[in-house]
């Protein structure tokens, strides 16, 4: 049913980190299972090339939740650790909840279609509210 595991070989046990080019959430409770590495590469003395590093560090079993993943280890005799991830920054909106400014009066600025206030105008009104005049 299960293929042989090498002895000394410990799976890891851990969340699927979140992929760097999306940040959606819909694989966000997967769980994964990787071996932790045996030995090190070595480099050929002869060409410098790094190689000869463990084989089942290539290996990667995805899961739904950690209880699916556990139990897989169990039942092929495979002795884990289980790692959680670290706790992120909390998440706040992208968005802010209400818009300050209406779209349609970006970048420009208000105007008299949906806003009927322009700043100059106002400057100007409380300028004459206050009786300064300018002269020109």
């Amino acid at each position: 049913m299960f293929g042989a595991v090498p002895d000394g070989a410990v799976a890891i046990v851990e969340p699927v980190p979140p992929s760097p080019v999306t940040s959606g959430r819909a694989h966000r409770d997967r769980w994964r299972v990787r071996f932790a590495p045996r030995w090190g590469p070595s480099a050929d003395p002869l060409t410098g090339w790094t190689g000869g590093g463990d084989p089942l560090g290539t290996i990667e079993l995805r899961f739904a939740n950690r209880e699916v993943a556990e139990a897989y280890c169990r039942r092929a005799g495979i002795s884990f650790e289980c790692r959680f991830a670290p706790p992120g920054p909390p998440r706040v909106p992208m968005l802010p909840p209400v818009a300050t400014t209406p779209l349609c009066c970006w970048p420009s600025g208000p105007h008299a279609l949906c806003c009927g206030r322009y700043p100059v105008l106002e400057q100007c009104a409380a300028e004459n509210d206050t009786g300064t005049r300018r002269v020109s």
